[in-house]
């Protein structure tokens, strides 16, 4: 009998081990459902969304977040959170515990598979056939910092620069032997942060690995923007006030209101670097124009909103694109 027992707990714990082991990995969410099958509202924030999940021994990184986690056969556990797990087919099942949601991952080879518009896109940068990075396909960095944090927090002059209004951007290669290489700053801010930040940079090559067999081009940014304190000409100002007044209405879902300051926006011929600076925010402007559209039952126009975010491998627009745009 006791020979059976001990056999029982070997059985269990051998379980536990495999499950544990095909987390191990990335996972990208391909869909949310409500626990009843549902699909998410149009409005939902999490209705085309990227969340990434990444296993590593018993390290859980969601999004760049990092959390130490307790994993057994069937659940993860944090200090703040809970999740039930299981498999089904290929997919990686998550239900967090108080939550009405269910997220359906796939491995980033299978997420790939399925979606082949992910595979990294072949350009010349700097006279070298290279691989641009997306989200799906880009460098992992192995500290207990995240990437962003990292840099951030080795730039001595981040800090009194980021009072400021300004944009940031460069672009790197990572090889496939993990060295950086062809440092270019695109948008400078001054000759002191441009050079801490490659000092920085390449103090992260350490830590870096890029596991995809090809030179990726990566581009980093930081954002400086202050949304009313930076406005600097009538463009920025006007641009300001259609956001905020269709915001008002959106989150009231009067969106027939919501439209009539959103397309106000698409009338405007707004410069590159404009839409850099405000990012996000007229990003979420299109995307609520979008989604407003199609309450108003106009298709068309909702994918002509949805297209001037990106196409079906920009995240905050996927969704909308493959379930509306066809």
């Amino acid at each position: 009998m006791k020979q059976i027992f001990t056999m029982f707990l070997l059985l269990i714990f051998s379980f536990a081990k495999t499950q544990q082991s095909k987390l191990q990995g990335s996972w990208i969410v391909e869909s949310i459902k409500y626990n009843n099958g549902n699909p998410l509202e149009i409005n939902h924030p999490l209705y085309s969304t990227f969340i990434e999940y990444e296993f590593n021994g018993n390290n859980l990184e969601i999004n760049n977040q990092k959390f130490k986690a307790a994993i057994d056969n069937s659940t993860i556990s944090t200090n703040f959170r809970k999740l039930n797990y299981q498999f089904e087919s290929n997919f990686l099942v998550i239900n967090e515990k108080g939550d009405d949601k269910i997220y359906y991952l796939l491995k980033i080879d299978d997420f790939i598979k399925k979606y082949p518009e992910f595979e990294p896109r072949e350009i010349v940068y700097n006279n070298k056939n290279i691989f641009e990075s997306n989200l799906v396909i880009e460098p992992s960095f192995n500290n207990v910092e995240n990437f962003e944090d990292f840099i951030r927090n080795n730039i001595p002059s981040y800090s009194s620069t980021s009072a400021k209004n300004e944009f940031f951007q460069a672009k790197y290669i990572l090889t496939k032997e993990n060295k950086i290489t062809d440092i270019q700053i695109e948008k400078s801010i001054s000759k002191t942060f441009d050079n801490q930040f490659k000092t920085a940079l390449l103090k992260s090559e350490q830590f870096l690995t890029n596991t995809s067999g090809k030179d990726l081009l990566v581009t980093h940014t930081f954002n400086f923007f202050k949304m009313f304190a930076g406005l600097t000409n009538k463009e920025e100002k006007q641009i300001c006030n259609f956001i905020q007044k269709g915001n008002l209405f959106y989150e009231k879902n009067k969106f027939e209101d919501a439209i009539t300051h959103y397309e106000k926006l698409l009338a405007m011929n707004i410069h590159p670097s404009t839409k850099d600076r405000f990012g996000y925010s007229l990003d979420q402007a299109f995307i609520n124009l979008g989604v407003s559209y199609l309450v108003m039952k106009n298709t068309s126009k909702a994918c002509e909103a949805f297209h001037k975010v990106g196409d079906q491998t920009n995240f905050k627009v996927r969704d909308y694109l493959l379930n509306f745009c066809k």
